[in-house]
């Protein structure tokens, strides 16, 4: 009980913490309902999945009448049982696989004559019958629920092979007649039935222009082989009376390479961004690093009598010195502005507010806050504050380069592995190989 109000009271100052506007007892109550809506219907769900898996388990019982096991019949599989075998006080849980019903030899020629009467509707694939065959016929080796394997042959391959490919180039004009063989064995089985079926191959029919292209590849290939040792070939301009004129098909992949640069386009505008976006982290790594050392010189300066506004100016010389051919540096720009603003006749309080908002980070900008509140209160307080101020930025400023330090560290890590890995494979592939030949 202890530990559940422990529990609870931990509960309710973390959802006054995530709900601040809210009310805390309001709060843990719905927090309540909803874990014990969640509970209970995840008991019930599993109550109610085990109760349908307990019944559907028992009406799909394999065991009949008490001593029977009902076999699958055949295609449909074996299946394995458990079964609990007792007698008297003794009992014994006995795996058995049950395996699918065989089909009798009666039933099997059964099945054949079907088979037999069955086949010549399946074979004739787009053809109107075997009678008229100018498509490629469809010699399958096996039909769902006969237990039989089928393979094909011809009496003349040249016209159908034992695939059902139909050749009709070489038939005569009133068609030829052929004979298909169906072997037809049982699987595992060294026993045969071979069936005969009697096709019609009707020749090829043709249209005018499909005869008119047939006879110009053909003219091509004879032309391509006869000039072989020639430098030009000579494509003819005339067959059966039917001009040709010749034309190239260009390979056109201008759209190709307009998709190709559009998606270059929206990569680059995704890397600018990207690009965009490093910048800004780069900027504000460097307001961070500059910060412990700006407000340290400003300290100094107002301790040494300096205004804030005098500090600022003199503060941006140095830097102007400093940086003169070095690269850019953000907190100088930043001040450059703020100098401007002054000299321009801007407010003290507005010029410390708007430097604090451009700088963006919660130092600069708390920072600018002090700085404003100082035209009020005047500089005692205010060296007091950025004294500590300065300290604790300091003390950040080393733990962010631990911490860099540490996640170089881990970064290096896999390369260094990667290098143990390779000085291994190095040293041992070749103590390997010696050993081998010894």
């Amino acid at each position: 009980m202890a530990l559940e109000t422990v529990q609870n009271k931990e509960a309710k100052k973390a959802l006054e913490r995530l709900h601040p506007q809210e009310k805390g007892r309001t709060l843990y109550l719905n927090y309540q309902r909803k874990k014990a809506r969640l509970m209970i219907g995840l008991v019930l769900t599993g109550f109610v999945s085990a109760l349908g898996l307990h019944l559907s388990s028992r009406m799909e019982t394999r065991l009949a009448e008490g001593a029977q096991l009902i076999r699958n019949e055949w295609g449909a599989g074996d299946y394995q049982i458990n079964l609990i075998a007792e007698s008297g006080e003794w009992s014994k849980e006995i795996p058995f696989l049950v395996e699918e019903r065989s089909f009798t030899e009666k039933e099997k020629k059964q099945m054949k004559k079907q088979l037999y009467r069955l086949l010549p509707e399946i074979i004739k694939g787009k053809n109107r019958d075997l009678q008229h065959v100018t498509e490629d016929l469809n010699l399958v080796t096996h039909i769902q629920g006969y237990p039989f394997i089928l393979s094909w042959s011809s009496d003349n391959k040249q016209c159908v092979d034992s695939c059902g490919k139909v050749n009709r180039q070489q038939i005569q004009a009133d068609g030829e007649w052929v004979i298909l063989y169906a072997t037809v064995k049982e699987s595992g089985q060294k026993e045969s039935e071979t069936f005969e079926y009697k096709i019609y191959v009707l020749q090829e029919e043709l249209s005018e222009e499909e005869r008119f292209f047939r006879i110009l590849q053909e003219r091509l290939s004879a032309e391509n082989e006869k000039k072989a040792e020639e430098s030009k070939i000579l494509l003819p301009e005339e067959i059966n009376g039917n001009k040709i004129i010749w034309k190239e098909r260009y390979e056109n992949n201008s759209i190709f390479i307009f998709l190709l640069f559009l998606l270059g386009s929206v990569l680059a505008g995704k890397g600018m961004d990207y690009d965009l976006r490093r910048s800004l982290q780069k900027r504000n790594r460097q307001l961070e690093k500059e910060y412990a050392g700006f407000v340290n010189k400003l300290r100094l300066y107002l301790s040494a009598g300096l205004t804030v506004r005098n500090s600022l100016i003199k503060i941006t010389e140095e830097y102007g010195k400093y940086l003169k051919s070095r690269r850019k540096n953000y907190l100088y720009e930043e001040l450059k502005i703020s100098c401007f603003q002054l000299e321009n006749g801007v407010a003290e309080e507005q010029v410390y507010y708007n430097f604090g908002q451009r700088c963006g980070e919660m130092r600069f900008r708390r920072l600018s806050t002090l700085l404003g509140v100082q035209l009020k209160q005047g500089n005692d307080q205010l060296l007091q504050i950025l004294e500590k101020e300065a300290d604790s930025a300091l003390e950040e400023q080393k733990n962010r380069a631990r911490k860099a330090g540490e996640e170089a560290g881990t970064k290096l890590l896999f390369p260094m592995m990667l290098m143990l890995l390779v000085v291994m494979f190095l040293i041992l592939v070749p103590a390997y190989l010696d050993f081998g030949s010894i």
